[in-house]
């Protein structure tokens, strides 16, 4: 096997198929998807990591799905070696009829196996389900993990890659609901499995896909995002987390980019979205991928900037601040629309002077090349003017002209009360929506909230209907989902009212109907905080449970309370393609990664791992001297995987392992184990 490092090229929230009606920008997220594989082949990366929100629709249009399997066949089969190896249970990892990784199938020749969870647009849902990536998935195009079929048992099952010396345990967590997977984590009820031989030398890493809480202390999980330390910390430390689902870009400038919290022993990276979709101040830093290099238990990581990402540039003006002007009157609506054009023409000078381009004739080249502008514009103590009047003066100037004005006004307070934000839904300076569709539709929501609080449903609690109303029917275009939930439900309230009747034998009906009332009241209050109804597509989702019987490779058991289990003696069984190709094919002068005292791009991470195998160790002998096997014609039989398991042993019985003499010379960035 290969001695050099394991690079992975990490994406997230591509959101492919966005906006793809639209004249000027129906092309962006395609080409960006195509400048993303084309650099994942050109560094020659071992595998692709995608964190959610590969596409922007539940159900992506026909257009998105073609050219999502055309960019991907193009650069994904091929006859280059793929240089890692599968070393665990694959039926545990990949979900669907086949459970296993895709370029281990004799009848496809994969040069990049790329490796996706789902994000909360392009989730599970409906009949069976299915999500847009099991379709890729089912193709051989991608290996589709991270999935639970129940988010009230939620697991997370390693995926064993090894390559060379370095020994990868990839970790995926698609979307979950924010709420859900917040108690999931309070309660300790996230079960973790770790690997049974040498647990203690695979680096463990971890993709997510949720909202990230701003907050920087405490250890418990808001209800409205995760906070990172509330990531499960055993019965194994994670040494590294990709974050998705967060527009923001945070690689810029490789390690230096990242943003270490002492509070936790992981590093984040938060790609970011390749594609601006929200206009927001976030989105308008610069986007990038990133490429992550491990070496043994070490890392490092780069960032590549995106050339086809649209310029954007995000402005802000405060009317109050301009009240004295005398060139414009701001109460008047061709007043302040003169004044608000000066100000997006500067915003276009701006972005004129920091995205230089050759001279452009071409009508569709003019199309493509037309900036995204966002003005915030504070009205506190004025009137707006129509948004949709004003963009016209920049038709064939920016690419989008009928949003290019954003209003907000300060909320108003009174005394010393809190701030009363229902006349002011979707206007607050502190609360910016994406658009007008979502100001309406976050409008709509909350009228609809009020009024269920005034007339309190008996039969379906009301964060279920919002979920499956805005979510599910809205959002992800499920036609099928307020009619499927509703059935559910009565079926469930059947059957307790059956049983009320029953247990009631005896009494009076006027006794029967206050217990039923009784009942019924106690339900709508709970909300959702009682079980759900089963879902009737958990069976055909396609992920298996954990039923705790001996032929299981895995032991799942609750995160919060498990010790880290310590390394075991039993060996694994290696299946899979392996590398055909010598150490330093595929490696360009440039894309070599020297090890040594002189590389400064690598720094300490605040997980330095304090444990290494020893001289002798079972891991020094089997990465030395390996020789590359060659592919075989034909599927191999499984004769064996690694075995994973939670291991009880206390920490304070581990033993302590020695580290090689010359390790410290180094320059790839350590982690450590919490001990």
């Amino acid at each position: 096997m290969s001695s050099d490092p394991l690079s992975i090229l990490v994406v997230s929230d591509l959101h492919l198929g966005f906006n793809e009606r639209d004249p000027v920008r129906g092309n962006d997220t395609f080409d960006t998807l195509d400048e993303v594989f084309t650099i994942a082949s050109e560094h020659k990366v071992d595998l692709v990591l995608i964190a959610g929100n590969l596409f922007h629709d539940n159900k992506p249009s026909r257009r998105a799905l073609q050219h999502a399997v055309e960019t991907l066949r193009h650069h994904c089969l091929g006859d280059r070696n793929v240089q890692i190896e599968i070393v665990s249970d694959q039926k545990m990892n990949f979900h669907g009829r086949y459970g296993s990784v895709n370029y281990e199938d004799p009848n496809y020749n994969v040069q990049l196996p790329v490796f996706a969870i789902h994000g909360d647009r392009d989730d599970p849902s409906g009949d069976g389900g299915l999500s847009a990536l099991d379709l890729l998935s089912s193709a051989n195009l991608i290996n589709y993990f991270g999935k639970n079929a129940n988010s009230k048992d939620i697991s997370l099952v390693p995926i064993l890659i090894s390559k060379g010396q370095t020994k990868l345990a990839l970790y995926g967590l698609g979307h979950v609901r924010d709420e859900e997977l917040a108690a999931a984590l309070d309660q300790g009820t996230v079960k973790v499995g770790t690997p049974r031989e040498a647990a203690g030398e695979w680096f463990n890493l971890l993709a997510i896909h949720q909202k990230r809480s701003k907050a920087t202390g405490g250890g418990s999980a808001s209800g409205k995002s995760i906070n990172e330390m509330a990531l499960p910390r055993k019965p194994v430390a994670m040494d590294l987390v990709v974050w998705g689902h967060e527009h923001e870009c945070q690689t810029e400038g490789g390690m230096e980019g990242i943003q270490s919290n002492r509070n936790v022993t992981f590093d984040v990276i938060q790609p970011g979205s390749t594609v601006a979709t929200e206009l927001s101040e976030a989105e308008a830093k610069p986007k990038h991928v990133c490429i992550l290099q491990l070496y043994g238990e070490k890392w490092k990581m780069s960032s590549i900037r995106l050339q086809t990402v649209r310029p954007f540039s995000f402005g802000e003006v405060v009317l109050e601040e301009h009240k004295g002007s005398t060139e414009h009157d701001l109460h008047s609506d061709e007043g302040l629309m003169d004044f608000l054009e000066e100000q997006v023409k500067e915003m276009l000078c701006q972005i004129a002077a920091q995205n230089p381009a050759t001279p452009l004739t071409v009508q569709a080249e003019n199309l493509r090349k037309y900036p995204l502008l966002k003005l915030r514009v504070d009205y506190t103590g004025y009137s707006t003017c129509n948004a949709q009047r004003f963009g016209q003066r920049f038709v064939n100037q920016v690419a989008n002209p009928s949003d290019l004005l954003q209003f907000t006004r300060k909320l108003r307070k009174s005394g010393d009360e809190k701030v009363d934000d229902k006349a002011n839904k979707g206007t607050s300076s502190t609360s910016h929506e994406p658009d007008s569709v979502g100001e309406v539709t976050s409008q709509i929501q909350s009228l609809v909230g009020e009024f269920l609080e005034q007339k309190q449903m008996r039969l379906l609690p009301e964060e279920v209907l919002h979920k499956v109303v805005f979510e599910d029917f809205v959002k992800k275009d499920s036609k099928n989902a307020i009619a499927d939930t509703i059935n559910r439900w009565l079926q469930v309230q059947q059957k307790e009212l059956v049983k009320v009747t029953v247990d009631g034998v005896g009494t009076t009906s006027k006794e029967q109907e206050q217990r039923i009332e009784s009942l019924m009241r106690d339900r709508a209050a709970k909300g959702t905080s009682r079980e759900a109804p089963p879902s009737t597509t958990a069976a055909a989702s396609g992920v298996r449970e954990d039923d705790g019987g001996e032929e299981m490779d895995m032991d799942f058991q609750p995160a919060a309370t498990l010790p880290r289990s310590a390394p075991a003696k039993a060996s694994a069984t290696k299946r899979g393609k392996a590398a055909r190709a010598t150490a330093d094919e595929g490696w360009s002068d440039q894309a070599a990664i020297q090890l040594d005292d002189s590389d400064s791009d690598f720094g300490e991470s605040p997980q330095a791992r304090g444990k290494k195998p020893a001289a002798g160790s079972k891991r020094a002998a089997t990465s030395k001297g390996r020789a590359p096997t060659q592919r075989a014609p034909a599927k191999k039989a499984r004769t064996g995987s690694a075995a994973i398991e939670d291991d009880d042993e206390d920490e304070s019985s581990r033993p302590t392992q020695q580290a090689p003499a010359g390790s410290t010379k180094s320059a790839f960035a350590r982690t450590r184990r919490i001990k």
